[in-house]
């Protein structure tokens, strides 16, 4: 149904990014966590307002926008995830020189490009999402103006960023060449009538645009030092978030494009060779690293292998349960790298974290969980979604890349249990003190200590909703 009331979620975000912005001006600098807190309100809006459009099926702009099911669950997951990320933010911003309100306005504005992104099919508004949230991301990169490591990150993002858009661009002018238009319905209808070599270049290119947002070898390059630069909570952003829309945005064209176009299998083929890069690649290269944002850039370049699977293997349920886990693990263990921190001064290296299990056991057993979750333990969330993915695998015929999976999950254990054990096992080689008064990032810790546990051992209240979202792209 045509209605402009599925335009509000994404109002009530965008409004709440320019009173942010507004309001900016008349706080004083030390006193600008109080702006955290009216962004919070206008995401408790905005997600209130989603959970009543559950089962309305609205849409504006002549279907271009459509506030459908997943749409809906995904809305009410990038709000969660970007309430975690403001709280890891209220006093991360005093202690490390990054006490600027437009961080809370950025990350509205990259909210409401996530959402843009996940809910429409035509590529032109795609794309526009894309563009509404790189801009904020490479803001939010460089929010340390006095780092020179944030400085150079946000320089790389943007060089890298803007050469991955120009390839989306090209992909999307092919496309509209070959089949005069940006719906992806309609794209696929065009090329499944007939060859066109034209429409599969055009495919290609818009696949290494998207590749580059989601971490994807071998266009990963910018991940580690992006991830090392950026502030922490905007790192957990990254991760989450970028990775999650990029996905959503594969699933929406790829899903009916293997079986109704008949040249798919160079683009199959193609992304399995993706596949296959970045679960070797990301989990080898994260053995060899020695500061933990680092290890966890790594590891998120390997879980986007994982998740290609659910790509190939046409797995919508799969792979929207595995991004609702993923942000629970992966939020959680940056929060307990905040957590591990003083005013001016961050424990990144692995060194640093000798003995903090035994000392701060709120925060090393915690951080043990997420990395058990993220290497694939039962009774974890990050054991079922891994399950879940390669189970749709191997139904699908895609056993040999199921079983680079399982072994390169099997490489990733050594890497995350490096860490516990550093932890528990190892005597304190330099003197670590925290600011231990924190009662945030202790919050977050314990949300997302709960959803990994309650996703690992109790999912099936969240599977309902999941596999209704999957069951609106028409499966």
């Amino acid at each position: 149904m045509n209605s402009p009331v599925a335009l509000f979620p994404l109002l009530i975000v965008v409004l709440g990014a320019l009173v942010v912005l507004l309001l900016e001006a008349f706080v004083k600098r030390e006193e600008r966590g109080y702006l955290g807190s009216v962004a919070l309100l206008f995401l408790i809006g905005c997600g209130a307002l989603s959970a009543r459009l559950w089962n309305k099926g609205l849409t504006y702009f002549r279907g271009t926008l459509s506030l459908d099911k997943l749409a809906v669950f995904l809305t009410l997951l990038f709000c969660l995830a970007v309430s975690l990320v403001i709280l890891l933010s209220l006093k991360y911003i005093r202690q490390h020189d990054a006490n600027h309100g437009e961080i809370f306005a950025l990350l509205l504005l990259a909210l409401s490009g996530l959402m843009i992104m996940t809910s429409s099919s035509d590529l032109l508004v795609v794309f526009l999402g894309l563009e509404v949230l790189s801009v904020s991301s490479y803001a939010l990169t460089g929010l340390r103006k006095s780092d020179e490591k944030s400085v150079e990150a946000a320089l790389k993002y943007f060089l890298l960023g803007s050469f991955a858009s120009a390839f989306l661009v090209f992909g999307l002018a092919f496309l509209y060449g070959a089949t005069s238009s940006m719906a992806i319905p309609e794209i696929i209808a065009v090329l499944s009538a007939g060859r066109s070599i034209l429409g599969l270049v055009g495919v290609g290119f818009f696949l290494i645009g998207i590749a580059f947002k989601i971490a994807a070898v071998p266009f990963h390059m910018w991940t580690p030092d992006v991830y090392e630069g950026a502030p922490t909570p905007v790192t957990a952003f990254f991760s989450v978030g970028t990775k999650a829309a990029g996905f959503i945005v594969l699933l929406r064209f790829f899903l009916h494009f293997w079986q109704a176009v008949p040249e798919s299998s160079r683009i199959f083929w193609g992304i399995s060779a993706l596949s296959l890069l970045t679960m070797v690649i990301g989990n080898l290269v994260a053995l060899r690293q020695s500061n933990v944002k680092r290890i966890l850039a790594y590891s998120s370049i390997a879980h986007a292998g994982y998740l290609l699977l659910a790509i190939l293997a046409r797995d919508a349920s799969g792979l929207i349960f595995y991004l609702t886990a993923y942000l629970f693990m992966n939020t959680g263990a940056f929060a307990a790298v905040i957590a591990l921190a003083k005013p001016g001064q961050e424990y990144l290296e692995l060194e640093d974290y000798s003995g903090i299990g035994f000392r701060y056991p709120w925060i090393g057993g915690t951080l043990t969980v997420f990395l058990l979750s993220l290497a694939g333990f039962p009774p974890t969330a990050g054991f079922l979604a891994k399950f879940y993915v390669f189970s749709a695998a191997v139904r699908a015929g895609l056993i040999p890349l199921v079983i680079v999976a399982v072994l390169t999950s099997l490489i990733s254990v050594f890497y995350y249990l490096r860490i516990v054990v550093t932890m528990y096992m190892k005597e304190p080689s330099v003197e670590v003190s925290i600011e231990a008064e924190n009662p945030a990032i202790f919050l977050v810790l314990f949300l997302c200590l709960y959803g990994v546990l309650q996703l690992g051992i109790f999912p099936g209240n969240i599977l309902v909703f999941v596999r209704q979202a999957a069951a609106s792209l028409g499966l």
